[in-house]
């Protein structure tokens, strides 16, 4: 049985993959060699960011190069509690503000020091589920 103290530290993103009920291929939102990091801390804290990898650098900061630039990053933090197999990260803040106060709920798979994190998406009545591998991160240098 995973506890929320399984989860506690650091976990580097391995893939992120949203999957179709129906069969159709999987979609990769930003990349299948997307990079990132969810921070779990013993207090019931949580965070996540993801990004496409090799973002571009922009050079002028305009509006239209900071648009693109948020299209290639998802972040979110907030608390989480472990029940029965799942975690629930209730967002407080997010790069989408239309998350902040909701609760998602994420299926735990805990293998080692991978940890695959799936369910549904954010949008109701959609035929896909989340499928979020991490990796546990070493100390850091």
């Amino acid at each position: 049985m995973t506890t929320a103290s399984d989860l506690i530290g650091a976990w580097r993103l391995e893939g992120w993959a949203l999957v179709y009920e129906d069969g159709r291929p999987a979609e990769y939102p930003l990349g299948r060699d997307a990079v990132g990091l969810i921070l779990y801390t013993a207090d019931g804290h949580m965070s996540a960011t993801l990004m496409r990898k090799g973002r571009a650098v922009f050079a002028t900061g305009d509006a239209e190069e900071k648009a693109e630039a948020y299209d290639d990053c998802f972040a979110y933090a907030g608390t989480y509690e472990v029940i029965d197999e799942a975690v629930f990260h209730t967002i407080a803040v997010a790069t989408n503000p239309a998350l902040a106060g909701i609760t998602s709920t994420r299926n735990i798979m805990l293998d080692g020091d991978r940890l695959t994190l799936s369910g549904p998406d954010f949008s109701p009545d959609t035929p896909r589920y989340h499928r979020i591998v991490w990796r546990r991160a070493g100390p850091a240098a």
